[in-house]
């Protein structure tokens, strides 16, 4: 009996140091991550915002030793990928990567919004925030900004601008600023940044707000008017911002975020929140979206949290101005 014992423990001896050898102990079931984590992503692949999220998944994967990937779940204004994160498990593993209108505007466009933006989830990182370059077509007589607002008095309900859609952050944007300066204007709204920057180069529309019209800008396709960050953009610092040229005080952008669902413990918010800055800090990161005129805007999950409690009342009121409504 005595024997066997003894060959019981040796053999579980060396099945130990073989486990540890392995590695396999390296993620135990109480610690995170110890299994792939998922990014859903609320819009369509392609364009910057997916290039920043799979930049962050890519990053993410190096630093917490799992693979981490995106799911696509685009539709309704980004509520289909949100209902679906805050109905997930408060695991830290199923992430929502969403905007300014995903947590701060939805719930005043949408009277049956299916998910509460403040209650359902737990903020983990600002990522970015990007004001509008202001943009008009060159066949639009105006030279600036003030230009603009003075031709828009003229011609009342007669100048035309274009965003990504009814209730998008350009579009309460614009309004806003049509509101403080007392113009009436004409909203064509798109569905796609392609057919929506091509038709203001040809004129069909007479200017926008838009953050990814840079390279047009600096083509002369279009003329640029105004930047609408509280200060100049870094890549068009010639250009001055709303505030300066016609509305002190005046500032817009939309912003991007991840969060987790509401309950996922504040240790693994932590630690995905402390690997997403690391990512998005390395200089060739900074670089490369620099290029494009988009600069990286990390937080603390409280930084996120205040934010969005802060912003939903400002652009509540907006859209109470606007007359917007989008139940689904």
């Amino acid at each position: 009996m005595a024997v066997n014992r003894m060959i019981k423990r040796l053999a579980m001896a060396v099945a130990l140091n073989a486990w540890i050898l392995s590695g396999a102990h390296a993620a135990g079931p109480d610690e995170f991550p110890n299994r792939p984590i998922k990014i859903v992503y609320p819009w369509g692949p392609g364009g910057l915002t997916d290039d920043l999220a799979r930049t962050i998944a890519e990053g993410l994967t190096s630093r917490l030793k799992q693979p981490v990937v995106i799911e696509y779940k685009p539709g309704a204004t980004t509520i289909v990928a949100a209902s679906y994160v805050a109905r997930a498990p408060a695991d830290g593993y199923t992430l929502l990567y969403g905007s300014a209108p995903t947590f701060a505007v939805n719930i005043s466009t949408h009277r049956n919004l299916s998910y509460d933006p403040v209650k359902d989830f737990a903020p983990v990182s600002r990522l970015i925030t990007t004001p509008f370059f202001v943009a008009a077509s060159n066949s639009l007589p105006v030279k600036s900004l003030a230009d603009l607002v003075a031709l828009a008095r003229e011609r009342p309900g007669q100048i035309s601008y274009s965003t990504p859609g009814i209730g998008s952050v350009p579009h309460l944007s614009i309004e806003r600023f049509a509101q403080q300066t007392g113009i009436k204007l004409i909203h064509t709204p798109y569905n796609g940044v392609g057919k929506q920057i091509g038709d203001l180069v040809a004129g069909h529309v007479d200017f926008t707000f838009h953050s990814q019209v840079f390279q047009n800008l600096q083509s002369g396709q279009l003329r640029g008017l105004a930047y609408t960050g509280t200060h100049r953009s870094k890549a068009l610092p010639s250009l001055p911002t709303v505030s300066e040229a016609v509305l002190p005080g005046y500032s817009a952008a939309v912003w991007f975020a991840l969060a987790a669902p509401a309950g996922t413990p504040r240790n693994i918010i932590d630690k995905l929140n402390a690997a997403i800055r690391d990512t998005l800090a390395q200089p060739a990161v900074v670089a490369r979206f620099a290029e494009q005129a988009i600069d990286i805007d990390t937080s603390t999950p409280d930084e996120l949290r205040d934010q969005i409690v802060r912003e939903i009342p400002q652009w509540r009121d907006v859209i109470k101005a606007a007359g917007v409504d989008l139940e689904q």
